[in-house]
C-alpha cells in the first residue's frame, strides 16, 4: 500500500533542504509583500495573526513542501511539521532552521520575567 506522502522518509539531509527551501520561499518579493501586508492587516493582533498571517505563511511553506511529497493542504503541513520536530532533538542546524522558519510567522513577544529576574530586581 503506497501512501501519498513521503513523510517517513525523509531523511535528516532532505529535511535540511526542505526548510532551506521553506526559509528561502520566504525571501522571495511576492511572498515578502503577502507576509507584510498581512502583518499589517493583523497589528499586534494574537487572533488577527492567527486568522490572517499563519494562513498566508502555511500557504507559502506548502508551495514548497510539495516537492518533498507532502500534499500541499493543512495535512501535509502538519506532516512535515511533525517530521521536522522529530529531527530537531538530534540535530542543531534543524534546530536552528526551525526555530528561524518559527521566528517568520510568530511575532516578537516579550518574554514574561522568570522567577530569578524577579528577586533579583526587588
Amino acid at each position: 500500500m503506497a501512501s501519498s506522502t513521503n513523510e517517513s522518509v525523509l531523511t535528516l539531509e532532505k529535511a535540511r533542504e526542505a526548510l532551506k527551501d521553506v526559509i528561502n520561499a520566504f525571501t522571495i518579493p511576492e511572498n515578502m509583500a503577502r507576509m507584510e501586508e498581512a502583518r499589517d492587516q493583523a497589528g499586534n493582533d494574537m487572533m488577527k495573526m492567527m486568522q490572517i498571517v499563519f494562513p498566508v505563511a502555511t500557504q507559502i511553506q506548502q508551495e514548497v513542501i510539495q516537492k518533498y511529497g507532502f500534499s500541499a493542504d493543512g495535512d501535509g503541513a502538519v506532516k512535515f511539521a511533525n517530521a521536522i520536530r522529530q529531527y530537531e532533538l538530534e540535530d542543531q542546524e534543524i534546530a536552528n532552521l526551525s526555530s528561524n522558519l518559527k521566528s517568520m510567522f510568530l511575532p516578537q513577544m516579550a518574554t514574561p520575567p522568570t522567577p530569578a529576574q524577579d528577586v533579583a530586581t526587588s
